[in-house]
């Protein structure tokens, strides 16, 4: 049973009917998951080798049956892959019921990256990140999925600067993998958010066009100096060009009309270089004097390599000038 209990300005989510188990569930997920994942890569190993070696030719070549061939050493590889998959599914289910909420008051200031976005985000970023591999690659594409969520891929990205902290849905089970939840009251939200933005060390926002953000969007730009905000793009021109008319204007502006937060054009594409599905197509992040950097992640010089991260490569590549200033030790 899931237990709300409000409390200085925020809600705290206690599950009574995973008391005392889920650190149990936890480790069975776990290593359940790492059992999984071997069993089928020795499948899939098997499967295509044997498959293979069907179509070798030479006198002393003995070939196995036909229903081997193209039944069994199939299914063996196909298989291998899905019970890799679930594997790595299973150890998302650990990880998630291992992680523990957050309250506000154990936040101290600067001690910790605070995300925002909107709760469809979340379901999208909760998933596996897919693998986008192509030609024979793609026999054993599952191996190349890291095994981690996207929204985890983000946090691994943000941890030299601090860890990352989330509002959680109100009424979800369990947290979900990355960043840790607290959790607020659906009335009275707004509040704790505004003093956490000032007391993150950097604040990475999913741009979106629900309420709730452009309201994150417009009180980041009053609360912030621009260098502590981060903006992550998840969507192509045209929809980013109706963000960025909805974000000004529910942005603060100043005596002569601009608002304090600017949110530049989409940038030009560069010809010549390759354009590879990513799940965030952009990123927009500030120089010490409010200067806007508007990075484009689709569109990189050189591929990631074949069994690193895509999101995790593009993040890092676009975000480390920031990264780099906000990180502990560094003047700022």
């Amino acid at each position: 049973m899931l237990v709300v209990r409000a409390g200085e300005g925020m809600a705290v989510v206690r599950d009574t009917g995973r008391a005392g188990r889920s650190v149990l569930s936890a480790a069975l997920l776990t290593v359940g998951g790492w059992v999984l994942r071997v069993v089928g890569f020795g499948c899939a190993v098997v499967g295509f080798a044997r498959w293979k070696s069907a179509f070798r030719t030479g006198p002393y070549v003995e070939h196995p049956a036909w229903w081997q061939t193209y039944v069994l050493f199939p299914l063996l590889l196909a298989g291998g892959g899905l019970l890799f998959l679930l594997g790595q599914q299973a150890g998302v289910q650990g990880r998630r019921r291992r992680a523990a909420p957050v309250r506000a008051a154990e936040l101290a200031a600067g001690s910790f990256v605070l995300y925002l976005r909107s709760f469809e985000d979340d379901r999208r970023r909760a998933g596996l990140e897919e693998s986008r591999v192509r030609g024979i690659g793609s026999v054993f594409s599952f191996l190349y999925v890291s095994g981690l969520t996207e929204e985890e891929q983000l946090t691994r990205v943000l941890a030299p600067v601090a860890p990352v902290v989330a509002v959680g849905e109100p009424g979800e089970r369990l947290p979900l993998a990355g960043a840790r939840r607290f959790y607020l009251p659906l009335d009275d939200w707004q509040g704790t958010v505004s003093q956490l933005m000032g007391r993150a060390r950097l604040v990475v926002l999913t741009a979106g066009l629900t309420a709730g953000v452009l309201w994150e969007i417009g009180e980041a730009a009053r609360k912030l100096p621009p260098e502590r905000l981060v903006v992550l793009v998840p969507m192509g021109p045209g929809e980013y060009d109706t963000f960025r008319d909805r974000a000004r204007a529910a942005m603060p502006g100043r005596p002569d009309g601009t608002p304090y937060l600017e949110l530049p054009d989409w940038p030009p594409e560069r010809t010549g270089e390759p354009v590879q599905e990513t799940v965030f197509k952009g990123a927009i992040w500030y120089g010490t004097g409010g200067e806007p950097h508007f990075v484009g992640l689709a569109a990189s010089g050189r591929r990631p390599p074949p069994l690193r991260s895509r999101v995790r490569a593009h993040l890092e590549g676009g975000l480390r000038p920031v990264i780099d200033r906000a990180r502990p030790g560094r003047h700022r």
